[in-house]
């Protein structure tokens, strides 16, 4: 993937390359940023923290993430996938059930550290797994995140 299409976050902390034909903008109420397909399905939020001089755990981070959102999964439900910059990725999916409306949201959530950074991934799109296409090209598009400290 060519460096001319990768897109930096607004504090710096990192960089990524949007799946082919999405847009992408700042997000001004959550902060991080926002990608997504104009006839596509769902969107992919990114934020990004100054982790200190920490390493963290990108799978421990993720589960204490899951863990808040009261969403319980198995330990083999969750990817580990090594960045090209020496970060790490944590990643999983599941679906979630309004009980209330019987409606389904897909939702995709990884974990990116790195050494004084974390960076929270969240897709998600309304139904089950018949946007599966779309969910991959966001797989692939978290695959490229780089991810740096913001120098001081």
């Amino acid at each position: 993937m060519s460096d001319a299409q990768r897109i930096r976050d607004p504090d710096g902390r990192f960089t990524l390359v949007p799946p082919p034909g999405w847009q992408h903008a700042p997000d001004e109420d959550d902060g991080g940023m926002e990608i997504w397909h104009e006839n596509g399905a769902g969107s992919l939020h990114l934020i990004s923290f100054d982790a200190g001089d920490d390493f963290a755990d990108p799978a421990e981070e993720l589960y204490a993430f899951l863990d808040e959102r009261e969403v319980e999964l198995e330990e083999d439900d969750v990817d580990d996938v090594p960045l090209e910059d020496g970060g790490e990725l944590a990643l999983t999916e599941y679906e979630a059930e309004d009980e209330d409306e019987g409606d389904v949201t897909f939702w995709l959530v990884g974990v990116a550290t790195a050494p004084g950074v974390l960076v929270f991934a969240t897709y998600l799109r309304p139904g089950g797994a018949e946007h599966e296409p779309e969910a991959e090209l966001v797989r692939t598009a978290l695959g490229t995140l780089r991810l740096a400290a913001p120098s001081a």
